[in-house]
């Protein structure tokens, strides 16, 4: 299963990492972005489950690892946006 977020933290090959990404983006199988220097976030659009297999053994074979106990702040806030309501009273 391919995670949310992954950390660069160990890996010693990140051109290379983030050109497989980048053609996988340019496919439309995924999207990616950078958090910062060292995590990237990772959403599957259309990866069938041989794909996201193999995309996951191309990660850790490449050091990319896991970041399961990260959270984005924008997750968070995005959270609280669909929770506004501009004509409630507490406004």
């Amino acid at each position: 299963m391919l995670a949310k977020y992954y950390s660069f933290d160990e890996c010693q090959n990140r051109d290379s990492v983030y050109d497989h990404l980048e053609a996988l983006e340019e496919e439309g199988k995924i999207y990616f972005e950078s958090i910062d220097e060292d995590i990237i976030r990772i959403d599957d659009c259309t990866l069938t489950p041989k794909e996201v297999k193999d995309l996951v053994k191309y990660l850790d074979e490449n050091d990319v690892i896991e970041y399961l106990d990260y959270e984005d702040e924008s997750d968070d806030f995005e959270d609280e946006e669909d929770d506004f309501d501009p004509f409630s009273e507490d406004f």
